[in-house]
């Protein structure tokens, strides 16, 4: 196990979700909603360097779907993968900028999902290093 990268890229998945925050504050949909999709994989991905099985790509869901996630958390991981490209590139969108199409709303639930997700990694972090501890006092 390696607690230092654990918390290297659990701290980095804090940080994001915090300026997902400040965006939506900001009335920055778009950001937020990429930062909250960011967040989660960053947490996600903070478990697997971990257990020293880094994992790369993008899709939160298929992450969490390696961890046997409850379904309900990777169901808003799949909202949170939707939210990767379109909320950064004018070009996904046929007139305007990503920033029209994304809604005070639709981030509040972005970030809302990130928090689950963050909260599960978390958990599930904490009964590893428990089972751990316990293994080791035997």
């Amino acid at each position: 196990m390696d607690a230092d990268e654990f918390d290297r890229w659990f701290k980095s998945a804090k940080l994001t979700i915090d300026s997902a925050k400040h965006d939506l504050e900001g009335g920055f949909y778009n950001w937020a909603c990429f930062k909250a999709q960011q967040s989660a994989e960053l947490a996600v991905k903070a478990y697997f360097y971990g257990i020293g099985q880094p994992r790369t790509g993008h899709t939160v869901s298929n992450l969490l779907t390696l961890l046997n996630a409850p379904e309900d958390l990777i169901d808003m991981a799949k909202y949170l993968d939707k939210l990767y490209i379109p909320t950064r590139y004018p070009d996904v969108w046929q007139s305007e900028a990503p920033q029209y199409y994304y809604t005070r709303r639709e981030a509040e639930e972005a970030i809302k999902y990130a928090e689950e997700v963050i909260k599960y990694v978390e958990e599930l972090w904490r009964t590893l290093l428990q089972k751990e501890k316990e293994i080791g006092g035997k």
